[in-house]
């Protein structure tokens, strides 16, 4: 495991202190990090998909899984 150091603001880094889950700041850092970057990956298939939009609708993909003609 990784160990950073970081700098916050002391208004930030009190109010993490002070609603971190369980005290675990290092936790909440990180679960932090990871909505961040799930929320960037998302943004990034949201802009390709709608320069690329799909072929088929969901319904359409619901009917082929199904077996039924389109």
């Amino acid at each position: 495991m990784a160990k950073l150091n970081i700098s916050l603001p002391d208004a930030t880094a009190q109010a993490l202190r002070e609603n971190a889950e369980g005290g675990n700041v290092s936790a909440e850092i990180n679960r932090a990090v990871l909505q961040r970057l799930a929320d960037k990956e998302l943004r990034r298939i949201a802009a390709h998909e709608q320069q690329n939009p799909p072929k088929y609708s969901d319904a359409d993909l619901l009917r082929i899984g199904m077996g039924m003609p389109l």
